[in-house]
């Protein structure tokens, strides 16, 4: 399964060990994402040489992948940018889905940006569309202001938010 990692501002990222554990039981891709910028990448060295460049003062949504629907490639990873929109998914969704895409991509692009255009980021509307969607499944969405979490996140001893912590479960 794959997991979700919020890092709020003030708060430094999660350990190394942390983020190794989640690599090793979500390997099949790795990306973040703050207010400047969006990284991804199928290397875990390449990716703990990215995200050490984050600061502390810096909201960071990062993403571990567990593949279901689209390959294993960098395009696949999360999270996924449109406009000033960024998206995490945690779960699977039983959604139709084409070209290799996962069915995260697929739904940020068909329902999640179609509903952030037409009643904007902040809207009842949105915040409706997805809790609809949630079920078992858990979103990060950020703008170029803030962050919204849908669905049950676990803040952590070192004051993160998780998706899960089933990763961690098998380490410690």
């Amino acid at each position: 399964m794959c997991v979700i990692i919020v890092k709020p501002s003030g708060v430094e990222l999660p350990g190394k060990k942390i983020l190794n554990q989640a690599a090793v039981y979500n390997p099949h891709g790795f990306g973040f994402c703050t207010f400047k910028r969006i990284y991804k990448t199928l290397s875990f060295d390449s990716f703990m040489k990215e995200i050490s460049k984050v600061d502390k003062n810096e909201w960071c949504i990062i993403h571990f992948r567990f593949a279901t629907t689209g390959s294993v490639k960098r395009a696949n990873c999360h999270p996924f940018k449109s406009e000033n929109i960024c998206f995490a998914h945690n779960g699977v969704l039983n959604i139709e889905t084409k070209n290799d895409r996962t069915d995260s991509e697929t739904f940020f692009d068909n329902i999640v940006m179609k509903a952030i255009n037409k009643y904007g980021f902040d809207s009842r509307a949105l915040d409706d569309i997805m809790l609809k969607n949630t079920g078992f499944s858990k979103f990060a969405l950020m703008n170029d202001k803030k962050i919204t979490l849908y669905g049950d996140f676990i803040e952590y001893e070192d004051g993160c938010y998780y998706s899960n912590l089933n990763f961690l479960k098998r380490y410690y």
